[in-house]
């Protein structure tokens, strides 16, 4: 590929919206969020003993409800899990994750308009859900079907 300058023009500005990216309150919640998930002992233990049992849930898995300690592993793997993701520090830091992902969704939105209004962005992510009114429009009409 040939780099002229309109190419680095580009990069150049890619690299600028990193920044921008990386200095707003949403990145640095983020990081703050997974430090103290990091540091936080409990969540630690937690994971730990979810993997645990997530290890006999893979065991059980393979022969599935015939084997003899089905019911106890499902319900102790659910319930280490629920334990682990109810958990105050799990929960801000997949709070503080989730926001980074709406805002990560919306600037690769705005970036695939921008080229082209037929450029396509995957369906499955959230900002697409939320501005989409049920009429195909992707909400431009500002229906609310």
């Amino acid at each position: 590929m040939m780099f002229d300058e309109a190419v680095v023009n580009v990069l150049d500005e890619t690299d600028a919206l990193a920044d921008m990216i990386r200095q707003s309150d949403v990145f640095q919640n983020y990081l703050e969020a997974k430090r103290q998930l990091d540091q936080d002992e409990v969540a630690s233990a937690y994971y730990r003993a979810f993997m645990k049992t997530k290890e006999s849930y893979e065991e059980v898995q393979r022969f599935g409800r015939y084997h003899p300690d089905y019911q106890e592993v499902m319900l102790k793997t659910r319930r280490q899990k629920r334990a682990y993701d109810t958990h105050e520090t799990v929960v801000t830091f997949k709070q503080c994750e989730h926001d980074l992902q709406l805002l990560l969704d919306e600037v690769v939105t705005i970036l695939a308009s921008s080229v082209s209004e037929h450029v396509k962005v995957d369906a499955g992510t959230p900002l697409f859900n939320q501005a989409s009114c049920g009429c195909g429009s992707g909400g431009g009409c500002q229906c609310h079907a």
